[in-house]
């Protein structure tokens, strides 16, 4: 085989046998090279709660936060807001967990989607949910959310929800 191999200022033409490494044995090596490659990069199984998240989403915080946490739901506000409602939403998460990522999701700016997610947990068995809830809807309150705030702070056992409830109808 002969091939132009360009040689400073002049070419000249030179024979050219390519390498046995080219042949069967480079196809191999590229194909292992590309599954290690596959491996190191594949998603990893994330733990629950965060395995109802999308996957690349539940990648990066699995990476960066071993178990659930305020900083966690804050960057999931603030970054990826809908997978903060989602993961509310699957009830996945612990009592003390679900408080903090209540009150965050307060902060996001789609009112009804807010309502859609927090007005559930009003019911929830637990004091601390029930009041979470409350302040992540102090700022998205429309009449029926009112309303329930309004049944909370006749007939909750819990005297901080009785309190939380109250304060959140004084709002403006």
């Amino acid at each position: 085989m002969n091939v132009l191999i360009p040689f400073g200022m002049a070419a000249q033409f030179m024979s050219y046998e390519p390498s046995p490494a080219q042949g069967k044995l480079a196809r191999t090596m590229s194909s292992i090279e590309e599954r290690v490659f596959v491996d190191q990069h594949a998603l990893l199984p994330v733990p629950p709660p965060l395995d109802v998240l999308q996957a690349p989403i539940a990648q990066f915080v699995s990476r960066r936060w071993k178990e659930p946490c305020e900083a966690m739901f804050e960057f999931l506000a603030v970054q990826h807001p809908a997978s903060l409602l989602r993961l509310i939403e699957q009830g996945k998460l612990d009592a003390a967990d679900l408080t903090f990522a209540a009150e965050l999701a307060g902060r996001l700016k789609h009112s009804e989607a807010v309502r859609r997610t927090l007005l559930p947990l009003l019911a929830h068995p637990r004091a601390v949910v029930r009041e979470g809830a409350i302040y992540g809807l102090s700022n998205h309150l429309d009449e029926a959310s009112r309303e329930r705030l309004a049944e909370l702070v006749e007939k909750d056992q819990s005297p901080a929800v009785r309190a939380a409830a109250a304060d959140a109808l004084d709002e403006p």
